[in-house]
């Protein structure tokens, strides 16, 4: 997600009184939302390690795939609760995979001997350190410059299977993967510089705003907000990246629009006590071809801060531990859009 997230106050049709009100809530905003942002290209690789599994019946089918992976091979392989991996294998890029090559690096030939015959596999530190040096730049060409720096992929290393670096074989295999909160590989489809690269999730997620980051958590698990749609901004904005401030006259729309829907009515959004909120792009995001932003619903504090919801806002859940406030009943909205079913 990105940094520069923006919600409306209410639920209800905005008079002018109430835009000025939306407003100064937008402007609130910023200091509730500021610490919630992605960092910029990360270097890690793969499940926090090597990812080839050094099982004897493994061994050889991984340094055949290993020796074969070259740019543009989109790779895969079954990660285990143990920590071990099996059945890495190149598919076609269609598929479902883990890992999509972008250069094949020789480490012997880095200006050191630091890479010799006795020398250890590079620890997780030394891989980040190599990753910058010598993954950024062949990956950035590979992909024509189209990396988005907030988005879903990052930049990674893959190293030889461990009998084959003992063997002699000094190649990083560069590229490209997505990677869940903890740094875990995720399968996904298709050639990265043809994706929306865009860090929105699929509506039904719920998000923990950690620190500066954002974690995806199952809904009965604490956490910050829950997704209600995905929304492409190109459908409005076919041209030009649209600046914020035109980002979020359309957002307040047609999120409110969005989590009315998702509750089942106005009505049911007003007494949920929640409030409609959206993530924004930046134009860095758009050069590099993000179009996709998130709808979602949360509950923010009055000093700022993101209270704590638990469970599936549809069904019952709490705001800080508790069940929402009641609220004062109202008369009905002129002009409210029917109610719709929740998905």
């Amino acid at each position: 997600m990105t940094s520069d997230h923006r919600k409306p106050s209410t639920s209800s049709k905005s008079s002018s009184s109430e835009k000025t009100k939306i407003f100064l809530i937008v402007v609130l905003v910023l200091a509730l939302c500021g610490g919630v942002a992605a960092a910029a290209y990360g270097f890690m690789s793969p499940d926090g390690s090597n990812p080839l599994s050094p099982a004897n019946e493994e061994q050889k089918k991984q340094e055949a795939e290993f020796t074969n992976a070259n740019t543009g091979s989109c790779i895969t392989w079954t990660p285990a609760n143990n920590g071990t991996n099996t059945n890495f294998t190149t598919v076609d890029c269609a598929q479902p995979h883990r890992f999509e090559v972008s250069a094949r690096e020789d480490l012997s030939q880095y200006p050191t001997s630091e890479f010799g015959e006795d020398s250890a596999i590079p620890n997780l530190e030394r891989q980040q350190q190599l990753t910058s040096q010598l993954c950024v730049g062949p990956t950035m060409s590979y992909l024509n410059g189209k990396l988005d720096p907030e988005g879903r992929y990052t930049i990674s290393p893959i190293l030889p299977p461990a009998n084959s670096w003992d063997a002699g074989d000094r190649t990083m295999l560069c590229g490209v993967m997505v990677q869940d909160a903890q740094g875990r590989s995720v399968e996904t489809t298709g050639l990265a510089a043809e994706q929306d690269q865009s860090a929105a999730l699929p509506a039904d997620t719920c998000v923990r705003a950690d620190g500066d980051a954002t974690v995806e958590v199952p809904c009965d698990q604490d956490h910050s907000w829950q997704v209600v749609s995905v929304v492409n901004l190109a459908e409005k904005f076919p041209d030009a990246w649209p600046t914020p401030e035109q980002q979020n006259e359309h957002l307040n729309e047609v999120c409110t629009e969005a989590a009315r829907a998702y509750l089942g009515g106005d009505d049911q959004l007003y007494e949920s006590t929640l409030t409609p909120f959206w993530t924004t792009l930046k134009q860095q995001s758009w050069d590099a071809g993000s179009r996709n932003v998130n709808c979602a619903v949360t509950f923010g504090h009055p000093g700022g801060g993101f209270a704590v919801l638990n469970g599936d806002v549809r069904q019952g859940f709490t705001i800080d531990g508790a069940a929402p406030e009641k609220r004062q009943k109202r008369p009905p909205l002129k002009n409210a859009p029917a109610a719709q079913p929740a998905p």
